[in-house]
């Protein structure tokens, strides 16, 4: 399939954390080649826990609602005085800011009487802080449009209007033909320009909103990039790339500058937190090279992910997972006897219990897993 002439950027929490940071955010959209940008963002760091935990504590009272919602309002709003020059573009962020704090607001408070969120609450109560985060950068591009070296007009986006998903086993599924759909009403035939596409929320088949877990603003990216065949995906984050080891335990550990999808998969399913596995397969499924890269130092390189990584000789790299408990289950009782593999397994999944590795012997002895 030939590529369109897209680049899909994502900016994590992390490089949305103040004001510095969203200026940051506009230098190096503005540095970037390409005329046409669309960039999935993050909530603000701390925003989405911030409003999840204050779900969490409205099922216990209602006397939290108020000033966890305050404490959230005067960030934002010092963000906003910060970064917008204008009072008439404060009015235009502020205005669907402030009605969707009073809708935050009614939730909230329906989880206090009932003492319990349901999951549509939750979804809904966490999905705005991209909603926030999209609009103020938005508007701030937009303001600074005079430095962008190609003056592209900036549009904002809510992916509740181009994403639709349907709940899975595996997690949530996306509904290709219908978000192709919504994405050639949403993105036309156009010159240059920036668009800015909220992270993580999306809607189901019936138009409800719902999230893409954690990790979703990445998986967000990704399928943007798969519905526009954009010419690359760029994860912009806290960190220069994907590393050959984890550099809390191995000082001299450096960024691997090429992987193969297969290769970057492993190392983030074994503990390599850069990227989740499953935020890669669309990239992945039209060929679309990802790029890893540091917010807070654009100049590196970072690390590209592709179906045709440069070859290297040598280990590529070493991880590990934490915490992980190796059961042996034996006995004689399991010889010639079937499906008892069947019943562990089954068990095992009704109690969310992801399995790693899997021996058997060839006896059926025994069976070891972890």
């Amino acid at each position: 399939m030939t590529k369109n002439n897209w680049q899909t950027h994502k900016f994590g929490g992390t490089s949305l954390a103040d004001a510095s940071c969203f200026r940051r955010v506009a230098r190096i959209l503005h540095g970037e080649s390409g005329t046409r940008q669309a960039v999935v963002v993050s909530a603000m760091a701390g925003i989405t826990d911030a409003l999840l935990d204050l779900v969490t504590a409205s099922e216990q009272s209602a006397d939290v609602i108020q000033p966890g919602l305050a404490r959230l309002s005067g960030r934002y709003r010092g963000t906003v005085e910060a970064l917008l020059d204008d009072s008439a573009t404060w009015v235009a962020v502020f205005e669907p800011f402030e009605s969707e704090l009073n809708d935050a607001a009614d939730v909230l408070r329906a989880v206090s009487l009932e003492h319990s969120a349901a999951h549509q609450n939750r979804d809904f109560v966490a999905g705005f802080g991209e909603l926030w985060s999209t609009r103020l950068l938005a508007a701030y591009l937009e303001q600074d449009r005079p430095n962008d070296p190609a003056n592209r007009k900036v549009r904002w986006v809510d992916a509740r209007e181009l994403i639709v998903v349907e709940s899975g086993e595996l997690g949530p599924l996306v509904l290709w033909e219908r978000s192709r759909e919504n994405c050639a009403r949403q993105f036309p035939a156009r010159s240059g320009e920036i668009v800015i596409v909220t992270g993580f929320i999306a809607s189901d088949s019936k138009g409800l909103q719902t999230t893409l877990g954690r990790n979703g603003s990445d998986f967000s990216a990704a399928i943007v990039g798969a519905l526009l065949n954009a010419t690359s995906i760029t994860i912009w984050t806290n960190v220069g790339g994907i590393m050959n080891a984890d550099p809390a335990r191995v000082p001299e550990a450096a960024v691997i500058a090429e992987l193969s999808y297969s290769e970057a998969m492993e190392l983030a399913y074994f503990g390599a937190r850069v990227i989740h596995p499953q935020a890669m397969a669309p990239a992945v499924d039209c060929g679309i090279p990802m790029y890893i890269r540091n917010t807070f130092d654009p100049a590196a390189s970072g690390s590209r992910i592709s179906g045709n990584p440069e070859p290297e000789e040598g280990i590529k790299g070493i991880t590990a997972i934490d915490d992980v408990a190796l059961v042996n289950l034996e006995g004689t009782g399991m010889i010639g006897v079937p499906g008892t593999a069947d019943r562990l397994f089954a068990a095992l999944h009704h109690a969310n219990i992801s399995v790693v590795l899997v021996s058997q012997a060839s006896s059926e002895h025994s069976i070891c897993f972890a």
